[in-house]
């Protein structure tokens, strides 16, 4: 747990908590949702999502790397 605090996991896993336990919310599924938010939820959301992403960076569960030639991203719907 101490591990998962340092990186900020903790908060994050709080804060979907908070979330579902308040009002009857849709979580958002893409960066198009959570783009129609009020700002107090969209700021809060992608402050999470970069968190989240920073903790998996941190942990190398992916590096960026460039694309091979003759191949195509895969669309983010």
């Amino acid at each position: 747990m101490v591990h998962l605090t340092k990186e900020g996991e903790a908060e994050h896993i709080h804060f979907l908590l908070a979330l579902r336990t308040t009002a009857i919310h849709v979580l958002p599924k893409t960066f198009k949702d959570i783009a129609k938010l009020p700002a107090d939820s969209k700021k809060r959301w992608l402050e999470s999502c970069l968190k989240k992403l920073k903790s998996l960076k941190n942990r190398d569960v992916y590096e960026i790397v460039d694309l091979s030639k003759g191949r195509k991203a895969v669309k983010n719907c």
